[in-house]
């Protein structure tokens, strides 16, 4: 397997993938080149579940502590909205709590990685249902030609090359029907120890990877709207670790929700939360601690009604004024809370730990509640 060549110790990489139908976790070391071990389950639900103790079987087999990792690598996408976010939610959570880098490699590079026979280009096809298919061509080494894109399927035909390729990926079988192009059978869905000595060569760049949406989910109605306590910690920290390079963790959220006077409220769209507020109450007044809405779903309007649908809860109890704390460059939170009706009520001076000694004011922001 290859080798970063600036390697000059070896390195332990924990490699896992949520993106499709499978869950999958390696551990690599870069100095042998070889995968300490290896898992891999295929599901099409149920990933947010088996990560974790695959994660930990894996690294009881692979015979090394957390501690001693030195990088995290995921798949980014293209492919499920959830299988995404919960394999990114996952590796930001590590990266945070070991302290060391999240790589993230895509989906359909991941998938070209499972053919070893390197006779022939590749294309990687997926299908992205709705009639659309993800795909994106590899080299016969398996280097990117063209990334990750998507097309409706009966425009597919105009994309592919003309010349021979193995095709991989779930819609692999439509696409070979009539064609010159071979159908590979070395797997249609990421497996971490065949990717993961790609992800070994890649540098990371200093910030966690995002998703690799191509098509963003779409929010239908209804949304549907439930207070939750102390049960919901695992989740709420999730969704927080998509949204904050500094995520709070579900020991945390544990904490505030054992809290009579913390609530928290979920918001949902086809059954997969989506969004959240958590708040306290103190007399009339409430404050709120936290507010987050998955990357992929933001600006459809689904903070808004959050807040909206927290307010009206709020006016019920009989709480008069509500209050936020928002850091002054955070341009886009305070536009969101002017056009909600809140008000600058005054200023914290140094209030946001930036990390490096560095500080950042934050702007209180106060909106009255009438019945």
């Amino acid at each position: 397997m290859a080798v970063n060549a600036d390697y000059h110790t070896a390195m332990f990489l924990l490699a896992f993938d949520t993106s499709m139908a499978a869950c999958s976790v390696c551990v690599y070391d870069t100095g042998s080149g070889k995968v300490l071990a290896a898992n891999f389950n295929p599901m099409d639900k149920g990933q947010a579940e088996a990560l974790a103790p695959m994660v930990e079987l894996t690294m009881q087999q692979a015979g090394i502590g957390f501690s001693q990792l030195h990088r995290v690598a995921v798949t980014t996408g293209p492919g499920t909205f959830t299988g995404i976010r919960i394999g990114l939610a996952f590796a930001r959570g590590l990266g945070v709590s070991l302290a060391i880098p999240v790589i993230g490699i895509n989906s359909l590079q991941a998938i070209a990685a499972n053919e070893a026979s390197r006779s022939y280009p590749i294309i990687v096809t997926s299908d992205a249902r709705g009639g659309d298919i993800y795909i994106a061509t590899f080299d016969a080494e398996g280097r990117e030609l063209t990334p990750p894109a998507i097309v409706k399927r009966e425009s597919i035909d105009q994309v592919l090359p003309a010349h021979c390729c193995l095709v991989m990926g779930s819609a692999g079988d439509a696409i070979v029907k009539g064609s010159p192009h071979i159908r590979s059978t070395s797997g249609d869905v990421p497996v971490a120890a065949n990717f993961v000595h790609l992800a070994a060569l890649l540098i990371p760049a200093g910030y966690p990877p995002e998703p690799l949406y191509l098509r963003p989910p779409d929010v239908k109605l209804p949304i549907v709207y439930n207070s939750v306590g102390i049960e919901a910690a695992r989740l709420l920290a999730e969704i927080h670790g998509e949204c904050f390079d500094h995520p709070w963790s579900e020991t945390s959220f544990g904490e505030l929700l054992a809290n009579r006077a913390v609530a928290a409220i979920v918001a949902s769209n086809q059954q997969v939360p989506v969004s959240f507020v958590l708040f306290r109450n103190a007399v009339d007044e409430a404050e709120i601690l936290t507010i987050c809405t998955r990357p992929a779903l933001r600006k459809q309007g689904l903070a808004k009604a959050l807040l909206q649908q927290m307010e009206s809860q709020l006016k019920t109890a009989g709480i008069k004024s509500l209050f936020i704390e928002v850091a002054v460059s955070n341009l886009a939170a305070l536009a969101l809370y002017v056009a909600c009706g809140f008000q600058t009520a005054g200023l914290r001076k140094n209030y946001y730990d930036r990390g490096n000694g560095m500080r950042e004011d934050a702007h209180i922001m106060r909106k009255g509640l009438t019945a």
